[in-house]
């Protein structure tokens, strides 16, 4: 895909790999980029070429509004995510499993739904998931379950749109440095590393891009003997 004169759209473009993206994307030669922020006091953008845009993913109308204004996309970056690292039954309840499946599945899916119809063949839409879509770490089991739905979800739309000419990619990272893993222990890989994995695979045909060495390490794992790998996982969880 060629970056020169797209228009992009980027969630959860505050901070971290959001904000990545943004300035990435424009040093790759974009058009315009679309900042989508839950806080638009949160955005700190002096270069023109960056629309802020309030934008919960989760609120419909919201989501509605983003579309009919950022109608010329070419490229979705669906990297608005949420952890509440809480494990399946020791949760107090159910509400960090609800809050995450809305945000992490239905929110990236509520944006394909409202964008994908006026994307134009050739067009992309990258789904910022993690290897933890893959395999399981109980203390986070209800953003794994979020995130493989989300998986399941981008092989749907991938072959839903393939006739219009239109890619999907889903980028599984290992932990990331960013504010929302900064209690995962290292080693973590930098967000510049994320993005550049991504862009790159927009210009390859990847389907499925696996950033560093822990997510590498484990798809291939999960090849070899994925039982054992999630029991390599769960017991040093």
């Amino acid at each position: 895909m060629l970056f020169e004169n797209c228009v992009a759209f980027v969630t959860g473009a505050n901070r971290g790999v959001g904000k990545c993206f943004v300035h990435m994307l424009l040093e790759s030669g974009a058009k315009k980029v679309y900042a989508g922020t839950r806080n638009l006091d949160a955005l700190r953008y002096a270069d023109q070429r960056i629309v802020p845009v309030e934008l919960d993913i989760t609120d419909a109308s919201q989501v509605t509004r983003a579309a009919a204004l950022a109608s010329d996309t070419t490229l979705l970056i669906n990297n608005a995510g949420l952890n509440c690292n809480e494990a399946a039954l020791a949760a107090a309840d159910m509400n960090a499993a609800r809050t995450e499946m809305e945000v992490n599945y239905f929110g990236t899916l509520n944006m394909i739904r409202a964008f994908a119809p006026a994307m134009p063949a050739g067009g992309a839409i990258v789904n910022l998931l993690s290897i933890l879509a893959r395999v399981t770490l109980p203390s986070m089991a209800s953003l794994c379950a979020s995130k493989a739905a989300s998986l399941r979800m981008t092989e749907g739309v991938r072959a839903e749109l393939a006739p219009q000419g239109i890619k999907v990619i889903a980028v599984l990272p290992g932990a990331i440095d960013t504010d929302m893993s900064r209690d995962f222990p290292p080693p973590k890989i930098p967000a510049a590393e994320v993005v550049k994995a991504t862009l790159a695979a927009l210009d390859d045909g990847t389907h499925e891009v696996y950033v560093g060495a822990m997510a590498q390490q484990i798809a291939a794992g999960l090849v070899r003997d994925r039982n054992a790998t999630q029991s390599s996982l769960a017991s040093a969880n």
